[in-house]
């Protein structure tokens, strides 16, 4: 709370207004100016200073004198402390209470059925609406912000108590204070109990927003939670929504027709089955303080009666003890604030100031420490553990991060009480700021989206169980994306080995990754030819390897602090309520500490069960400052000897790069996954990096699992037909006995471009999408699938139905078009219409769902009937359908974005979405998840509740140009080698919009009504006004023509569960769409079936010119129909008598016809033979054209094209938007199964027709050639 003078006065509400009005209540001529205290009466200044009381300076009973306050300050108070007139009143406040709600019981319930525990999500609301403020502010000042940079931190601050201590009251007074002018937000606040009534007041936890820090980076967060010691008895809140609610359900003709107010998701609470446990006092006194002490960074203890300080601290030692158990790991200890509210006005002057009531009150209690039982107990317990404790202070900092007492005075001293109020949210403020810096240093700052992830799975804990603690690294790492970086990859494996039981040493995990890292950076450093010494290339892996020993250190190795023996009495007589009692029984047992370093100090040596067992500092034999060097000297080892072995090899007749693959597998991945017993799969299985080199993005999934990117791929495969390999074994398990199925994997051709078909959501209408493909398709006379012209398909909301069918389960048009039929029959039956009680119609669609869950779900179901998974491979003999990419976009409650994917790639924080956080393959969704998110549209349909991101959905903002951006972003992350000007093709269709006034059109404004349809339907040469080219402008964000938009213009817009809308709408699109705009479209993807590769340049002697080899080539696989097709195509269909044309920028062109031989082998043979042309080239850093021109010499580019053709200068640019080297072209590795040689024979140049001499091998491999004698590396940072 700033200070008075620096806050500009908060805009006068309703109460404000009348109140300064009023006339002066002496002279009654002038406006009032200032509010007595003790008068209680409002003066104007000069009538002021005339009453003797004031004049005089004479004090009420209890000393209190005469403030003179400020209206506008008294008003505030007023609204905090006045009470509803009457019942009706009430009802209305705390019926707008309910939107604040954050998480409690289902208390409804019959007795014998589970306990519901209902998460309101109000934190998802607060960090949505904090989220989207923090980016409207940045957006203003900055440009190219990221999502990173707006995604607010928050903290939460906890206010506990006894029931009627004043915990309500004391937040709504600080959210009162602090609201402002500028603000035209109005902040939810809590209701105070009524003064003579002895019902509690609230029920459940609530969570309000700090005004003065609300859409800021750093929001403050207050819970309210239910009182303790309450008992059994029904909370008002409770009473009157139940008196409402049944109200307004018996308006209506059924009470299963009945919508209750609040939405919620639910959990079932596993553990309260016993009477004693399904009561509110235990809720609020056990689940509750479980959950908020685990997030809180502070803590408020709100008392009401200072006289009985010693059973104060008495529940804050209960309290502590209950909640600090029950997690370990857990980075800080919340900041506790005791709030003596209602102190009287007698108390002395100096004990308002907090340090002075802090030190007064624990000086008070420092020698009774030993004589109070309930704190002599606690003081044993952690001698015992190794703490000294001589007074209450050093017992209550076991617990807690600090402890502050802050007094606030009675409704009877409205400056004393403001200025009390600021003191106390000043040192929440330096509380929370404190935590922050802490958890920055532990690497445990969690923003809004982490924050929301973390609660999701302390809820499922904590409602399963209360015995086990809750770990947050745990939580931390199920919720990682793991990056395909090196370092991540090293992080990754250490992490599995850690886990392994028994436990091995820290030493032996390390000596077991120090080879396998060597060997990797040479396997790496070979494939992109990084040239230098020894110590020049493994220093540019150094940075990674350090990260990975460091986050390894803090993070995930447990203290090794240990005690074997009899269990100690102070242990076996605490927490009895914890399931440990088995271990009593053993006469020895060990003790091991969990915590890890970064988790360590809050708490000490601490058990998985959560008992602190001891104090000290973190013990462990591995130390990243201390073992550094030694790590660093032994991978350096490691390296020189492979690099002596790779020459060796070279020397008998390997290339670089088949020896480095060689060495790798048979030297490094066979001792590093040695022969099992069992026939388990080995190794971490669907990782977001390649496992084999743990530098790759992951290509291809094997069938044990098994992530290999496309260099593995390529070595470790065997090429059946260009651009296809086929993987006998998976190189890690060259020493299993299990049956290896063998795989055959498309592998995109480098030199092509990609392409991307984007799908929008529509409901029903996005039966446009369907018919626009099928007009794609007939146009090729249903001779080439629609899904053989895309690399990636990505989708929302019903878009995203289709892409899952199309990609994952391999759905032909038609059936796509029957699904989504019965998809919308079911989905938007009138059956399934939800009924409402009588409620303004803006107040149902912003809190409710027009229909039920239930035909929806049936519906998913019966359309994705397996339990597949999306990274499961797709049930199809066509390989290179197999490589296509599928992506699905959602919102989350915390207003980020979240991708569902097919692949793996590489984590960015600069994105506005994440990736769906997967670690492993249970974790992985299935279709059916992924779909129900989806189509979870928020006016329509219940949001889908995920067990790690909560509540999901389709945000209906999600616009189509965001969804290209989406799109964009990906395939920059996933494809290698992409052109400037990619992609090939960005289709994004649409499914209507409304025309505008006037309606633009292509070729004419003129239409008119069909009859018996809703639409306009254009005739004669106007066929193409459905479709405008102003529906998106793409060229705005991405360069033409690669972009298009098909979108059709509609008089009336169909509303999305508008089942008659369906048949009129195909036809409409049938009938009205211009073919030469679907034609057009057609020659543009049918172009980028040919992409061309070039060899090394051919200097002409006669001219200055260099003629480049091309080689034209096919993307559709050999052997396949399509290859078929695509010659019938060009033999007898619209692309006859069709051209290859390839010219340099600012030159003449070079054409180059299909020849006849080329057609009759892939009508008869299905196979494309490659077409190879010289090229003559003036500079050779020009940016090359290569397009198919067809008979009626309009010209569409070829894959990847223009482009520039130099090698040095592509990749340049590779590297630039890559951050790696580009990998060399070296040979594909031919692997022979049976005896696991490499073939040492050498790729000839089709085109010079001469091999490699023999000293250019020699001096490539000098520069990575090491001499036996060389030092070790030096690991000293620098």
């Amino acid at each position: 709370m700033p200070p008075p003078d620096i806050v500009e006065p908060r805009d006068a509400g309703p109460l404000d207004q009348l109140r300064d009005t009023e006339l002066c209540e002496d002279c009654e001529e002038v406006l009032s100016d200032y509010f007595c205290n003790v008068c209680q009466c409002s003066l104007c200044a000069e009538c002021w200073d005339r009453q003797p009381a004031h004049r005089r300076k004479r004090l009420a009973p209890g000393q209190v004198p005469h403030e003179k306050t400020e209206l506008q300050l008294a008003n505030r108070l007023h609204t905090v402390f006045s009470y509803a007139g009457d019942e009706r009143a009430l009802e209305r406040l705390h019926k707008e209470d309910e939107v604040s709600a954050w998480f409690g019981l289902e208390r409804e319930l019959e007795d014998g059925r589970p306990l519901m525990f209902r998460d309101h999500g109000r934190f998802a609301d607060l960090a949505t609406s904090s989220h989207q403020s923090l980016f409207k502010q940045r957006k203003q000042t900055l440009k190219g912000i990221n999502s990173e940079e707006t995604n607010c931190i928050p903290s939460l601050v906890s206010f506990v108590g006894q029931t009627g201590a004043g915990k309500s009251t004391l937040i709504k007074l600080l959210i009162q204070f602090n609201e402002w002018s500028g603000r035209a937000q109005s902040f939810p606040s809590p209701v105070p109990g009524i003064a003579g009534r002895d019902l509690p007041t609230s029920e459940d936890v609530h969570l309000y927003a700090d005004p003065l820090t609300a859409g800021t980076e750093f929001p403050l967060l207050y819970a309210d939670s239910e009182g303790l010691d309450g008992g059994e008895r029904e909370p008002m809140a409770a009473m009157l929504r139940k008196t409402r609610e049944k109200r307004e359900s018996e308006s209506l003709s059924s009470e299963s027709d009945y919508l209750p107010t609040r939405n919620y998701t639910e959990r079932e609470v596993q553990w309260m089955t016993e009477k004693a446990k399904r009561t509110r006092q235990f809720a609020a006194g056990q689940l509750y303080p479980r959950i908020l002490f685990a997030f809180s960074d502070v803590v408020v203890f709100v008392h009401r009666n200072p006289r009985a300080i010693e059973g104060v601290l008495e529940r804050l030692l209960d309290w502590g003890s209950v909640a600090i158990e029950t997690t370990y790991n857990q980075p800080i200890l919340p900041y506790a604030i005791l709030a003596l509210n209602a102190t009287e006005n007698e108390v002395e002057s100096q004990l308002w100031d907090v340090q002075i009531s802090t030190k007064s009150l624990l000086d008070s209690l420092a020698h009774i420490v030993n004589k109070n039982v309930v704190f002599s107990t606690y003081a044993e317990l952690w001698r015992k553990r190794g703490k000294k404790i001589d007074t209450v202070e050093d017992l209550m900092m076991c617990y807690y991060s600090a402890f502050r007492v802050v007094r606030l005075p009675t409704n009877g001293r409205p400056k004393l009480l403001e200025a009390q109020a600021q003191k106390l949210y000043l040192d929440i403020e330096r509380g929370c700021r404190l935590a922050r810096n802490l958890k920055a240093q532990t690497r445990m700052l969690l923003n809004a989206f982490e924050y929301q992830a973390y609660l999701n799975h302390a809820f499922d804990h904590f409602c399963a169980t209360i015995d086990i603690p809750f770990d947050f690294v745990q939580c931390s790492y199920l919720n990682r994306r793991l990056s395909s970086t090196f370092g991540e990859s090293i992080l990754s494996l250490a992490v599995d080995m850690a886990k392994k039981k028994p436990r091995p040493k820290a030493s032996a995990i390390l000596e077991k990754l120090e080879r396998l890292i060597a060997s990797c950076i040479m396997l790496d450093a070979v494939r992109n030819e990084i040239k230098g010494t020894a110590e020049r290339i493994i220093a540019q892996y150094m940075p990674q390897v350090d990260a990975a020993l460091k986050e390894f250190g803090d993070h995930h190795w447990p203290c090794e602090f240990y005690v074997k023996g009899p269990v100690p009495p102070h242990l076996q007589a605490y927490m009895t309520n914890m399931s440990f009692q088995q271990s009593v029984r053993a006469a020895a047992v060990i003790m091991r500490c969990a915590n890890v370093r970064s988790g360590h100090a809050a708490k000490g040596h601490q058990l998985t069960d959560g008992r602190v067992f001891a104090r000290g500092s973190y013990e462990s034999s591995f130390s990243f400052a201390r073992d550094r060097k030694r790590v660093l000297d032994n991978i350096y080892r490691w390296f020189h000897r492979f690099m002596n072995q790779l020459a060796d090899m070279t020397r008998q007749g390997f290339s670089l790069l088949d020896g480095a693959s060689a060495i790798h597998r048979n030297d490094t991945l066979s001792s590093y996954y040695p022969a099992t017993e069992t026939e388990e799969t080995i190794g971490l299985r669907y990782t977001s990096f390649c496992i084999c080199c743990l530098f790759g993005t992951p290509e291809a999934l094997l069938p044990c699992g098994h992530m290999l990117c496309q260099s593995c791929i390529r070595a470790y495969g065997r090429t059946k037909r260009p651009n296809l390999a086929e993987v006998l074994e998976c190189p890690l398990e060259i020493n299993q006995r299990s049956s290896y199925q063998p795989r055959l994997i498309y592998l995109r051709p480098e030199s092509a471009g990609v392409r991307v078909l984007a799908l929008s959501n529509g409901g029903i209408r996005s039966v446009v999408q369907i018919e626009i493909l099928k007009l794609i398709e007939k146009h090729f006379q249903d001779k080439i699938p629609i899904g053989t012209f895309f690399d990636m398909i990505i989708g929302e909301g019903t878009g995203a139905i289709l892409a899952l069918g199309l990609v994952a389960r391999r759905w032909d048009l038609e059936e796509c078009e029957r699904n989504l039929r019965h998809l919308s029959e079911k989905a938007f039956s009138q059956a399934n219409v939800q009924r409402f009680p009588s409620m303004s119609l803006r107040s149902t669609k912003a809190s409710h769902a027009k229909y039920r869950s239930r035909g929806l779900d049936e519906a998913l179901h019966d359309i994705f009937k397996s339990e597949q998974r999306i990274i499961d491979p797709v049930l199809s003999q066509d390989a290179r359908t197999q490589s296509n990419k599928l992506a699905v976009l959602t919102s989350s409650a915390t207003g980020r974005n979240v991708l569902f994917s097919n692949y793996r790639r590489r984590p960015s924080s600069t994105l506005p979405y994440t990736l769906y956080p997967v670690v492993d393959y249970p974790a992985e969704p299935k279709l059916w998840d992924i779909a129900r998110a989806a189509m979870a549209h928020t006016d329509l349909f219940k949001a889908y509740t995920d067990p790690r991101l909560g509540r999901l959905f389709f945000h209906q903002d999600m616009s189509e140009g965001f969804l290209i951006e989406v799109a964009h972003s990906e395939c920059r992350a996933i494809y290698t080698g992409l052109q400037k000007d990619f992609p090939d093709v960005v289709l994004s269709i649409g499914c209507g919009r409304l025309k505008r006034n006037p309606a633009p059109s292509i070729t004419s404004n003129d239409s008119k009504k069909t009859k018996g349809s809703r639409w306009t339907r254009p005739v004669g040469d106007d066929a193409a006004s459905i479709f405008s080219d102003q529906s998106w402008r793409p060229d705005e964000h991405f360069p033409r023509p690669n972009f298009i938009s098909l979108n059709p213009v509609l008089d009336v817009l169909p509303d999305l569960d508008d089942l008659s809308a369906m048949s009129e709408l195909q036809r409409l699109i049938q009938e009205a769409t211009d073919p030469t705009i679907i034609s057009g479209l057609v020659a543009q993807l049918f172009a980028t079936l040919f992409y061309a590769e070039t060899d090394d340049p051919v200097q002409d002697d006669t001219d200055a010119e260099e003629l480049i080899p091309i080689r034209v080539l096919c993307r559709l696989l050999d052997g396949t129909a399509e290859v078929e097709g695509a010659g019938e195509l060009l033999k007898h269909g619209p692309f006859r008598n069709s051209e290859f044309v390839l010219w340099e920028a600012g030159h003449d062109s070079q054409q180059f016809p299909i020849p006849t031989r080329v057609l009759e082998k892939m009508t008869r043979d299905r196979t494309f033979p490659e077409m190879k042309v010289l090229l003559p080239l003036w500079d050779p850093d020009a940016t090359v054209h290569a397009v198919l021109r067809l008979e009626n010499r309009d010209e569409y580019p070829l894959s990847g094209f223009p482009r520039c053709l130099n090698p040095e200068a592509r990749s340049k640019h590779t590297a630039a938007h890559t951050g790696r080297k580009a990998a060399s072209s070296t040979p594909v590795l031919a692997q022979q199964s049976s005896s696991r040689n490499l073939s040492t024979g050498h790729t000839l140049s089709s085109w010079l027709d001469t091999a490699m001499p023999s000293g250019e091998l020699d001096s490539e491999l000098s520069t990575l050639r090491l001499s036996a004698d060389l030092p070790a590396y030096d690991a000293t940072p620098h």
